[in-house]
């Protein structure tokens, strides 16, 4: 039926709340989509809302001990390393041989997704998080993967409903253990190795040391952490075209005028640092100075959104990661 008023933009859930006990965890919403141009409600779509009760960093931070040492280095957002004249840094700078990424998963909600997300080589600047390690990397990778669900599902239903939890901590952990699990970290490493949120790079630190990126896929320099690994994913037809593009795209940077033969190069190293452009002045349009680079990461974007929500995301729903 025709409406009496334009309702393109009243997208929101009216709600009174209150603080009293119940044994409420799941209630159901009705939601509608809009005709804009008919300007009228469509079908009827039914929303489940469910309660969490625990925070990734409740349940799946690494909070053991180890025999780090406090003269390593701290980097920003984007994986460089930061200044040390910052007056916001919150954080010892550790090293130990067994790091390969710093991981930082804030709060339940999407409200900022790339904001509350930061996978980085070693330790981000401000805390929240946890640093990665050769023990445990592939059991931290879910956190990661869960965190990116609203950059690939951005339809209205989604936003504001879905959270981050770890209510199936016990259950997750249990078939960790017993190798149920084993094949979906390969495939929650390998989204992890072409997803453009990992912040890992390559870089000597002003500590001496040179951080090489593990969790990529560029074994120019010799095996990583991740390449080693990935060999033991029994390939499907996607996987197979992911693995493929990335050989195809790392040539392409290999021949650029920006690559350095001393990096291993993750996805977002080559975005930052190889993708690079410039604004024409006559025609005000973007130019990009390695267009085969450009087109390779446009189409991996791609793969990586088919990838993720046919291959990821409903055991991210079925161990409550996402709920």
């Amino acid at each position: 039926m025709p409406l009496t008023e334009d309702i393109s933009t009243q997208i929101s859930m009216p709600a009174l709340w209150s603080n009293e006990n119940s044994d409420v965890k799941e209630f159901e919403i009705k939601g509608f989509d809009i005709n804009e141009k008919e300007n009228c409600l469509l079908e009827e779509v039914k929303l489940p809302v469910k309660q969490c009760f625990s925070l990734f960093s409740e349940k799946y931070y690494d909070k053991r001990k180890y025999e780090d040492t406090a003269n390593g280095v701290l980097l920003d957002f984007d994986g460089t390393e930061i200044g040390k004249d910052r007056t916001s840094i919150s954080q010892t700078p550790y090293f130990n041989s067994n790091i390969l990424a710093y991981l930082a998963v804030k709060g339940a909600n999407f409200d900022n997704p790339d904001a509350s997300v930061h996978l980085l080589r070693t330790g981000e600047y401000d805390g929240h998080g946890f640093y990665v390690r050769t023990t445990n990397y592939m059991q931290s990778l879910p956190m990661f993967a869960a965190s990116r669900y609203i950059t690939y599902n951005r339809e209205w239903t989604e936003r504001a409903r879905i959270m981050k939890s770890a209510d199936k901590a016990e259950t997750f952990f249990s078939d960790a253990k017993n190798g149920k699990l084993n094949n979906f970290f390969l495939k929650c490493l390998l989204f992890t190795c072409i997803e453009m949120q990992n912040h890992c790079r390559s870089f000597t630190g002003s500590d001496g040391r040179f951080y090489r990126n593990e969790l990529c896929l560029d074994t120019t320099n010799g095996e990583t952490i991740a390449s080693k690994d990935i060999k033991n994913l029994k390939a499907n037809e996607t996987e197979k075209t992911i693995l493929e593009l990335y050989s195809t795209l790392l040539n392409h940077v290999k021949e650029t005028k920006e690559y350095r033969k001393e990096l291993t190069y993750g996805i977002y190293q080559i975005f930052a640092e190889i993708d690079t452009s410039y604004t024409d002045e006559m025609t005000g349009k973007t130019v990009y100075n390695n267009i085969q680079v450009h087109s390779d990461l446009q189409a991996m974007k791609e793969l990586c959104k088919e990838y993720y929500n046919a291959e990821i995301v409903p055991t991210l729903f079925e161990y409550e990661f996402l709920k």
